[in-house]
């Protein structure tokens, strides 16, 4: 019994493959994005403000909706995944971002930006809630720490590439803003397309009672010897 018991191992203690850099990078994608919408809002609005007449209050309001959808969204989405699952949220996030994003381009009134700047932070707030769990669910206990703890840096990526495009596109005309702040739709669609076909958390699959499901992710993306 203990020569078949040796022949195993946990999904914890599997080693690294490439599986886990795939989730992993598509989890810090996430929050290089974070750090671009944050920082390229700085810029948008030096021409915003002219071009819109913002008073003291919607310039406010404008450099602080993405937080207050990412509050929102880190609540309701992260609420919602617990019932439908980890993967449909980890998608729907950043089609939510993708769109709203893009949209950006087409805004007229400080209204209709912060809308679609608010429903930015949500899809970024579910993110956040589901990513970070995702990523911990998945990743071998020894590697966990470093690729939780590297999120950070990420996101200081992001910001600092947002200050990169700021500088330049700003310098291309008064309405440049709408190209700055629709550009975070590139990495997001990016980000989009490659988490299609993501496998759905062994953990929450067992969670809800579901183990041939389960384990037959984990046999797939970790070898048959990986068990429970």
């Amino acid at each position: 019994m203990s020569h078949l018991t040796q022949q195993y191992t946990r999904m914890d203690d599997v080693p690294l493959n490439r599986f886990h850099i795939k989730i992993a990078g598509l989890t810090f994608g996430a929050h290089f994005t974070d750090g671009y919408v944050l920082g390229v809002i700085g810029f948008a609005l030096a021409q915003i403000k002219p071009q819109m007449g913002l008073t003291p209050f919607w310039e406010g309001m404008l450099g602080s909706s993405a937080l207050i959808g990412l509050f929102l969204g880190s609540l309701v989405l992260g609420w919602i995944s617990d019932y439908v699952g980890r993967q449909k949220i980890f998608c729907f996030s950043f089609v939510v971002i993708t769109l709203a994003s893009a949209l950006q381009f087409f805004a007229t009134t400080p209204e209709q930006l912060f809308f679609l700047r608010v429903m930015v932070g949500i899809g970024l707030g579910g993110d956040f809630s589901v990513g970070h769990t995702m990523l911990a669910e998945f990743s071998p206990r020894k590697h966990r720490g470093v690729l939780l703890g590297s999120f950070s840096v990420i996101w200081t990526f992001g910001y600092v590439a947002a200050g990169f495009a700021g500088h330049f596109l700003t310098a291309l005309g008064p309405d440049a803003w709408r190209w700055l702040l629709s550009s975070s739709a590139l990495p997001a669609l990016i980000i989009l397309l490659m988490r299609i076909g993501t496998p759905e958390s062994p953990r929450w699959l067992m969670g809800k009672g579901r183990r041939e499901q389960a384990m037959a992710i984990v046999h797939k993306y970790f070898g048959l010897t990986c068990c429970w």
